[in-house]
């Protein structure tokens, strides 16, 4: 059968019609529940998670996107991932509305200067990836988001309320406070013990100071007259008796092991030596809920988080797994787990490559080789913010929206 023409040029046109619509359609965002959507870029940071959450699973394999996690392929996993934690986010951020809300600036500057840190640290990850800043400034929105949504549940007045007294009970039971002088039996530079005529020095003013203690005479004096017998020019002035406090989560480990242990046995305001291999320490046990109120509500803060944290994550997942979601299926198609860069090698030939190759929008980016993912070295201060980063074996950095 003969087409003619006009015929031949119709179809041509059609043809070229819906070509052009399919290469126009919009990619920016991949999920959407009522008014709130997720950019792309959000859902790429979580394709990365998903990644990083496989990898940890199948530590030293090869190229991970051939392989199964409890029978499902590595790829869908990833992909199952990110979509359910894309449901999360518009949930918290669906039930902060609702609950009516707010973020005040504080809030807000501490996203914004987390967002700085997360994204410098983790910035190679990123643009290889097409990640804009603001991808990682909206996961932590929603962290700030989620933190009010928790307060309102668990905080004073929530219908889960957890009284003071319940929080007091409970850091009581796991912490300590105390002040402390170190005197060392060993070089602090090299770990080498020191000469016999150096530690019987250290040893005869470990027990002059603990003389003095013992004697009533202030425990921050003595550790200003300490810190600046030994540091001169960088004691400066002495600071106010709380700020000499430390607290200790009871054998947690981040202390000596015998510090840690000595002081759980010690009373409270009790003055006392103790000594391992490496140090002499002289310490002063005090009443734990007696010290800066800004520092213990912190604490009793974090507590809250710590004790509540799998129960509201139980919740975000029920929130996210019965929302009404609408997934943008050609943002989906483009953004995959294959076209992730998440090795050394991948990274060092996006380097090479046209910053253009790595915007969201783009659909060219290198199948992942059978390298395992360069880690990034991260180590998250324990400064009781409520915002912990992840820190899985190779992980993005990146803030937690659950806290």
């Amino acid at each position: 059968m003969k087409i003619g023409k006009k015929a031949l040029a119709a179809v041509l046109a059609l043809a070229l019609a819906l070509a052009a619509g399919c290469s126009s359609k919009d990619t920016s965002w991949v999920a959407r529940s009522g008014e709130d959507t997720i950019p792309a870029g959000v859902y790429l940071v979580e394709l990365m998670m998903g990644y990083n959450e496989a990898a940890s699973q199948l530590y030293g394999e090869g190229d991970i996107l051939k392989s199964t996690i409890e029978d499902t392929p590595v790829p869908q996993y990833i992909t199952d991932y990110a979509k359910k934690e894309c449901a999360n986010l518009l949930a918290i951020r669906k039930e902060f509305q609702s609950r009516g809300l707010s973020v005040g600036e504080e809030e807000n500057q501490q996203a914004a200067d987390y967002t700085d840190y997360l994204y410098s640290i983790g910035e190679s990850f990123y643009q290889a990836n097409g990640v804009e800043k603001e991808a990682v400034r909206f996961i932590n929105d929603t962290t700030m988001m989620s933190l009010a949504v928790f307060s309102s549940i668990y905080g004073e007045g929530g219908e889960k309320e957890v009284s003071k007294a319940e929080l007091e009970k409970e850091f009581s039971s796991r912490y300590t406070r105390s002040r402390y002088i170190v005197f060392p039996k060993v070089d602090i530079t090299t770990g080498a013990p020191l000469a016999q005529e150096e530690l019987d020095a250290n040893k005869e003013q470990a027990d002059q100071y603990y003389q003095r203690a013992k004697e009533g005479e202030s425990f921050p004096a003595l550790i200003h007259q300490y810190t600046k017998e030994k540091n001169p020019e960088g004691a400066g002035e002495q600071q106010a008796d709380n700020a000499y406090d430390i607290y200790l989560e009871n054998n947690a480990g981040y202390f000596s092991p015998v510090y840690e242990q000595g002081i759980v046995a010690a009373a409270d305001n009790e003055v006392g030596q103790l000594e391992d291999e490496y140090c002499i320490y002289l310490y002063q046990k005090l009443p734990l809920m007696e010290g800066d109120s800004a520092r213990v509500d912190s604490y009793l803060s974090s507590l809250l988080q710590t004790m509540k944290y799998d129960e509201y994550m139980e919740t975000i997942n029920t929130w996210g797994s019965s929302l009404e979601v609408t997934y943008n299926n050609a943002a989906l198609a483009v953004y995959t787990p294959a076209k992730l860069k998440m090795t050394a090698e991948q990274l060092e030939g996006e380097s090479s490559s046209s910053p253009e190759s790595s915007t969201p929008e783009s659909s060219s980016a290198p199948e992942s080789s059978s390298q395992k993912p360069e880690s990034l070295e991260y180590e998250q201060e324990h400064d009781h913010t409520g915002i912990p980063g992840l820190d899985l074996p190779e992980s993005l950095p990146v803030g937690d929206y659950a806290f």
